[in-house]
This record gives structure tokens, sequence and C-alpha cells, in this order.
């Protein structure tokens, strides 16, 4: 993963630009836990007390909680991507493109307390970050599709319907076990329509 931007300026210690770095990291992951359980208007002192640092250390590196919404946002588009990319280096194209649509689906599953929230408050950013994942999953498919593994009438628009899909039956069932496996069915139903197999 590419290094990220230091919160402070000029020059510092190389053990303090690690540290620091580690503390935003773990703060990020503290904030998708709480975000995920809670929504949005979790704090940011539950936050830092999750990350096991304290309030003013999460400020430093996020001068507020939308800061660190925004953040966080970006962080796990990447982190999508880049995994996107370790799939479509090491499996065959159509198992990338399925495990791909499990993962989006599984991310569906686990951020639904937040994502809402997060489209309509930051519409702009949360739809900029949604194209940079599509585009990520199609890339896959015309990988697929130029292996002969996926059907070539499949669309990007597709890729988009098995999203929404997801979206929905995640959203109509609260059970969050059975929503899991609502999304999974969901996904093995559209990538056996892709393989032409259903």
């Amino acid at each position: 993963m590419a290094q990220e931007a230091q919160i402070h300026p000029g020059p510092e210690p190389r053990e303090l630009r690690q540290d620091a770095q580690r503390n935003r990291l773990s703060v990020l992951r503290a904030a998708r836990t709480v975000f995920r359980e809670r929504g949005l208007e979790a704090t940011t002192r539950s936050v830092a007390h999750h990350a096991g640092v304290s309030a003013a250390t999460v400020h430093r590196r996020f001068p507020g909680r939308d800061a660190l919404v925004a953040d966080l946002a970006e962080h796990a588009a990447r982190e999508l991507v880049e995994h996107f990319r370790d799939l479509a280096r090491t499996v065959p194209a159509d198992l990338a493109l399925e495990r791909a649509l499990r993962v989006v689906a599984a991310e569906t599953v686990a951020t639904r307390a937040c994502a809402p929230e997060h489209r309509e408050r930051f519409a702009d950013r949360a739809r900029e970050l949604d194209e940079r994942v599509h585009l990520a999953l199609h890339r896959l498919l015309v990988s697929a599709q130029e292996g002969g593994r996926i059907a070539a009438t499949v669309t990007a628009q597709d890729l988009r319907l098995v999203r929404t899909a997801v979206t929905a039956v995640v959203a109509a069932e609260p059970d969050t076990e059975r929503a899991g496996r609502a999304a999974q069915r969901m996904v093995t139903h559209f990538v056996r329509s892709f393989r032409g197999t259903d």
C-alpha cells in the first residue's frame, strides 16, 4: 500500500513518523469498527477509546469527525481496489470477479449502519468512491470476458444491478447473519447468469 501523507509538516525523526503512521492506521481501524456498529454519529471519543489512544491524538490527525469519516471512506475504497488487483493477479478472471463481488456484498452487510448516512451526508464524495470501486469491478469483468469465462453480453450496468440488488436484500433483512447469506446468494445468482449457467 502506498505510504500515506504525514499529518505534521516538516522533517521528523523516522521513529516518530512510523509511530504517527501506526497511530493513524489504528484510529482508522477503530473508526471502521465503531462507525459500522453505531453509525456515523458515534463520537471521536469512542473511536479514540477503541483505538487505545487519547481523543487529542485523534484530533491531531483528523480535525473533526467529518474529516475522519472522509479519510476512512477513502481508505476503505483504496483497500477494495487493491484487493481486486490482487485477485486479478492470483486467480482466474471469472473467479476474481466473483470473489470481488462477494467482498462487496460482505462490505455492504458490514457497513449498513453507516453507508446510507454516508451517501446522504457526503453525496458527491460517496459517488466518486463508488465509481472508483465500480471501475475496478468493470476491469475484472472485461478481463473475464476476454478470457471467454463470462458472457460477452454482460455489461457494466449489470455490475451496478448486482450492487443494487445486494443493497436491497441487505436492507430488507434486519438479522445480520441472514442478511449476509442473502447477499451472497444474490451474488451467486448473478455470477451464474454471467457465466451462462442460470
